[in-house]
C-alpha cells in the first residue's frame, strides 16, 4: 500500500468517516469536540417538548446530551460504525423509543417536512461537498421556528494551516457562511468564532406568514 493510501485510510478512519477500533475509540468519548457540544446546547437552549436531530452524529455524545433535556430525537450518520457506537451509548433512550438513529446521507434526509424544532451539527460540516444541498435539507426537516446551531472549522490562518491542509477541510469565512444559511432559507443568523479553530453558527427557519 502507497503511503498516500494509508494516509487517506486514516483521515477516513479518525475523521471523514470514523470506523474500526481506531474510529470507535476516538468518537467514544471524543474530548476534543466537547467545547463545541456544549456551545450547541447551550445556543439550541433545549426545552422539555423539543424535538432535536443531529446530522452526523458520530458516537452519540452530543446527541446523548440532548436527550437528556428533549422530547425525542433523530441522529443520522454515513458510517455504519458510528450509528451502532451511537445507538450503544443511547442504548436506553433507544429502547423507550425516544431516539431513531440512522445511516444515511446528509444531502438526502430521511424524515419528512417540518419534523423537528432543533438540529445540529458538530465537527462534520467541512468535510460536506455539497454544502448547499446540506443545509437546505437540514432547514426542509425543520419546523417553523426551528433552531439550528452548528460548530465547524473556522478558515483564519490558524485553523488552514492546523486542519485544512492536512485534512483537506472545506472552510468559509463568516460572511460566505451568512450566505450559504441564508441562501437555505433560514433567518436571524449569527456567525462567530471562538479562538483557536471554531466556527459557530446559529439560525432560525422562518414562522410560517
Amino acid at each position: 500500500m502507497k503511503i498516500s493510501e494509508r494516509y487517506r485510510n486514516y483521515i477516513d478512519e479518525t475523521a471523514r468517516k470514523p470506523s474500526g477500533k481506531r474510529g470507535i475509540g476516538l468518537y467514544n468519548d471524543p474530548k476534543s469536540h466537547y467545547q463545541g457540544f456544549d456551545i450547541i446546547v447551550r445556543d439550541l437552549a433545549f426545552r422539555d417538548r423539543d424535538q432535536y436531530v443531529e446530522i452526523g452524529c458520530g458516537g452519540g455524545i452530543l446527541l446523548n446530551m440532548a436527550l437528556k433535556k428533549v422530547e425525542s430525537a433523530a441522529a443520522l450518520d454515513h458510517s455504519s460504525d458510528m450509528v451502532a457506537l451511537s445507538k450503544k451509548n443511547n442504548a436506553e433512550a433507544v429502547t423507550a423509543g425516544r431516539v431513531e438513529i440512522l445511516q444515511g446521507d446528509a444531502t438526502a434526509l430521511p424524515w419528512q417536512d417540518n419534523s423537528f424544532t432543533t438540529a445540529a451539527n458538530a465537527n462534520m460540516f467541512f468535510f460536506i461537498t455539497q454544502p448547499e444541498k446540506v443545509l437546505s435539507e437540514i432547514h426542509r426537516v425543520l419546523k417553523p421556528g426551528g433552531r439550528f446551531s452548528m460548530v465547524t472549522m473556522s478558515n483564519n490562518l490558524l485553523g488552514k494551516i492546523a486542519f485544512g491542509l492536512l485534512y483537506r477541510m472545506r472552510t468559509y469565512s463568516n460572511r460566505r457562511m451568512k450566505v450559504l444559511l441564508k441562501d437555505a432559507g433560514f433567518t436571524n443568523i449569527e456567525i462567530r468564532s471562538t479562538f483557536p479553530f471554531s466556527q459557530i453558527c446559529y439560525a432560525v427557519k422562518p414562522e410560517k406568514p
